[in-house]
């Protein structure tokens, strides 16, 4: 093979961009003795399938499934007990905060309607007369608020002022550059 071809396939192996058949013919430049000074510190990398011994189809299935029992025995081994320990927690916590054996039967609190309406009415009263405290506290912050966004509102001829004396300095360096020129 030509040096410019074998540099470009080499060049394309690195990029990632070579084909099953380039990746052979580079692999048989490889295995020429006399190599380029150049190209004999990528050698080893087109040696590495020679070094590594045939695998048995056979064999490395035997021992993939050898392996694979061993790690669930492992498995098994080191989390039967906690797993246990975890699932039997997790039932007595469910069994407990359930009780399976009473049926609770409802009951009504009070025989009479009227009582029972009375008694209803005095509760949304409470909840209203607290409702309507919470309503107070809030129109209360509501118009604290408004105060201040008053004052802040009476501060903005701060900023009006500010301004105004931002177009001073521009007309004194209108005077400055003028008095610059007429000296000049």
């Amino acid at each position: 093979m030509k040096m410019p071809d074998i540099n470009s396939l080499i060049e394309k192996y690195f990029d990632g961009q070579t084909s099953l058949e380039e990746e052979r013919q580079l692999k048989a430049y490889f295995e020429q003795s006399d190599l380029p000074k150049e190209h004999l510190r990528i050698k080893p990398l087109f040696e590495i399938g020679k070094t590594l011994p045939e695998l048995d189809q056979k064999r490395f299935e035997a021992n993939f499934e050898n392996s694979l029992n061993h790690s669930k025995s492992d498995f098994s081994k080191t989390f039967r007990w906690p797993l246990l320990a975890a699932v039997a927690a997790v039932a007595l916590l469910f069994f407990s905060l359930f009780d399976f054996k009473q049926e609770r039967l409802h009951q009504d609190t009070f025989s009479d309607p009227v009582e029972a309406y009375a008694q209803a009415s005095k509760a949304l009263q409470y909840v209203g007369l607290k409702l309507s405290d919470g309503m107070n506290s809030t129109v209360l912050a509501s118009d604290k608020l408004d105060e201040g966004i008053t004052q802040i509102e009476r501060l903005r001829w701060i900023n009006t002022g500010i301004e105004t004396t931002s177009r001073l300095s521009e007309i004194d360096k209108t005077r400055n550059i003028l008095n610059f020129t007429n000296n000049h």
